[in-house]
């Protein structure tokens, strides 16, 4: 795991500067801990699944979790099993903890296109990164 990056990214949420620019570095770092962390690949057994961030003021980003194994990139991917339709702003905040992704789903500024039980797997596994961010 990238040390260096953990920092960084743990300052950032800690001090409220996170925003939609670190979202990349955000999912570089959530591959590797997921990847390496015994809770996150138990969690991700067996789970598939490619979901598109459509983040409506910034890039598009891409998440594919194949049976533990976690990728990332910026773009779009090829058949989504699931899209997360937000703003930056949005984005930002339900990938730190800030705001809950229940709460934005409900309230309309997140919009899943697809599986909804793709995307609250995701939430669950975003929970157990931000924890080894905070470690």
């Amino acid at each position: 795991m990238n040390e260096e990056l953990k920092q960084q990214l743990a300052k950032k949420i800690s001090e409220s500067e996170f925003s939609a620019s670190d979202l990349p570095d955000f999912l570089t770092a959530f591959c590797e801990i997921s990847n390496e962390a015994e809770d996150i690949q138990s969690e991700a057994q067996g789970w598939s699944a490619k979901l598109q961030l459509d983040i409506t003021d910034a890039d598009k980003f891409w998440l594919k979790a194949i049976d533990g194994t976690f990728t990332s990139g910026t773009g779009s991917i090829d058949s989504p099993d699931t899209t997360l339709r937000t703003t930056g702003d949005v984005a930002a905040r339900v990938f730190t903890g800030e705001k809950d992704a229940t709460a934005a789903y409900m309230e309309g500024s997140l919009k899943v296109d697809g599986k909804l039980s793709e995307a609250l797997k995701l939430r669950t596994i975003i929970g157990l990164v931000l924890e080894k961010l905070q470690e």
